[in-house]
Formats: structure tokens, C-alpha cells, sequence
């Protein structure tokens, strides 16, 4: 029976990384299980299972978490999040922060780097316009063979398709004879990648002016969301903004924040410690 396999993983899991699956997405869990017992020589589930209640550790720990992360994304995923980042907050903070001698922008949870590097193009050409502050991007993610791809910057024909236009394509890519594409250095320099699980602390990290944490609050129990606001909350400048996915919301979790609506999008801007005071 694989119910007690995919039981036994599915707690493991919440308690390493705080992700939930549950009886209705165990499919899910199935499938990447497989792909691990696949890559680890065992036969089947059970097998993978009857290893894994002898100890979970080393490299067999991390590719059961690396393999248990959603790592679907693409660039400029949710294009208005970007053109409101451009066209708004941007031009809010420079204003705000004109002595800034650098804005430091933290894309959680990255993936393959897609976020990160749709950042980096886009601060890169408004640079060109206005050439303060200087900025630094920290991407993160707690998969280490997630992260091992996203520094070399190379991507397939079909990953660049993905929400890329081609002319940013052109202009920021470079093709090879195998339709592989890599970022220019210029752009991969200013993005620095960290492996960092958001269940731990990460006052680390630094201060930032924009966090983008989207789809991740979305997997975790109330609890976690709790402690993960809180965290991302103190490494958030005042009058910073927070971004989640289109189905989070901090309702119930903060009152840090103050919301605002910009064509359709939510951005969630940390109040000064006088108005959280206040409020």
C-alpha cells in the first residue's frame, strides 16, 4: 500500500520545508517520489521508504527536498507585476530614497532564476535612464541543484519563450549552435544566488526595499505564514514594499503593512515604526 509511504513523506516534508501535501495532491508527491527512487537505483516507493525510515541525510536528504519544491515558473511570470514594479514603485523609491547609494531587491523562493534575471533586465534598461541608485538582486531557494542551474544562467529555446520577448532576448542572451540560451555577464553579476530555507532565520539577508515572495505563503500552514512574514518583515526597509502571488494575502497574518492596488496588482508597503505604532 503506498498510503503509509506517502504519508510518512508528506510529513517529512512539512517539517523540513513547511510545504503541505495533503490526501488531494499526494499524485503529486507520488510522482516526484518516483523520480527520486528512479535516480537512487530503488525499485519502487516502498523501497524508497524502507531506506528513508532508517535515516534521512547527506545527499539523499537534499535531493528528497530539492525534488519536493514547485519549480515551475518563467520570466516576467504575471507581466503587470513587473510593469507596476517599473512604472510605479520604482519611480517611488528613487524619488523617495535619491541619496540611496544602492537599492537591494530580494527575490525568495527563485527557482531557476527566471524572477531574478526578469529584474535584472528590467532595472538594468531603467538604469539607462536613471542612473541612481545602483541596484543588487539576491535571489534565494533552498534546492541546491536549483540553484547550481540558476548561476550559469542557461536556458532552453523553451524556457526563453516563456514570457520573454524576443527583443530582451537579443539584447540581454547569448544563443549557442544548440539553441541553448545564457544571460550576458553583465546582467548575471548584479544577481547574487544564496541557498536559504525560509523556515530559518535569515536576518543574514540583509536589508531590502523590495522583497518578492510570490507563490510560496501559499503551500505553508497558518503558523509558518506567520513566521515568515514576520522574518521578511524585518528584513524589509521601512516603506518598502512586499509582493506576494495573485492568491496570497496578508490578511490575518500582518499589520505591518499598508496595501495598495495598481492595476489589478496588490503591493504590500511596510508601514514607518511610527504609523505600525499608530495602527
Amino acid at each position: 500500500m503506498l498510503h503509509e509511504p506517502l504519508q510518512f513523506f508528506s510529513k517529512y516534508i512539512e517539517k523540513e520545508l513547511g510545504i503541505v501535501y495533503t490526501e488531494s495532491n499526494y499524485f503529486q508527491l507520488r510522482t516526484r517520489l518516483e523520480e527520486i527512487a528512479k535516480l537512487l537505483g530503488f525499485a519502487d516507493i516502498e523501497a524508497l521508504h524502507q531506506k528513508a525510515r532508517l535515516g534521512i541525510s547527506g545527499d539523499f536528504k537534499q535531493l528528497v527536498l530539492d525534488t519536493a519544491t514547485n519549480n515551475e515558473t518563467s520570466f516576467f511570470r504575471d507581466p503587470k507585476v513587473f510593469q507596476v514594479f517599473e512604472n510605479v514603485i520604482l519611480p517611488e523609491l528613487t524619488k523617495n530614497h535619491s541619496t540611496l547609494p544602492e537599492l537591494r531587491i530580494w527575490s525568495a523562493a527563485s527557482s531557476f532564476g527566471q524572477e531574478a534575471y526578469s529584474l535584472s533586465m528590467l532595472l538594468h534598461d531603467y538604469q539607462l535612464k536613471h542612473p541612481r541608485p545602483s541596484f543588487k538582486i539576491v535571489a534565494s531557494d533552498i534546492a541546491e541543484r536549483v540553484l547550481e542551474r540558476a548561476r550559469k544562467g542557461r536556458f532552453s529555446q523553451l524556457e526563453i519563450q516563456r514570457g520573454l520577448p524576443m527583443p530582451l532576448a537579443l539584447k540581454h542572451f547569448e544563443k549557442d549552435d544548440q539553441n541553448w540560451w545564457t544571460i550576458k555577464s553583465y546582467l548575471k553579476k548584479s544577481v547574487e544566488f544564496r541557498k536559504q530555507n525560509l523556515l530559518d532565520p535569515f536576518a543574514s539577508m540583509g536589508t531590502f526595499h523590495v522583497i518578492f515572495c510570490r507563490n510560496v505563503l501559499i503551500y505553508q500552514n497558518v503558523e509558518n505564514k506567520t513566521q515568515i512574514i514576520k522574518r521578511l518583515t524585518a528584513c524589509l526597509a521601512p516603506g518598502g514594499y512586499l509582493v506576494l502571488g495573485a492568491g496570497e494575502s496578508l490578511i490575518g497574518l500582518s499589520d505591518d503593512f499598508e496595501f495598495t492596488k495598481v492595476d489589478g496588482i496588490i503591493w504590500y508597503k511596510r508601514k514607518s515604526q511610527k504609523e505600525a505604532i499608530a495602527a
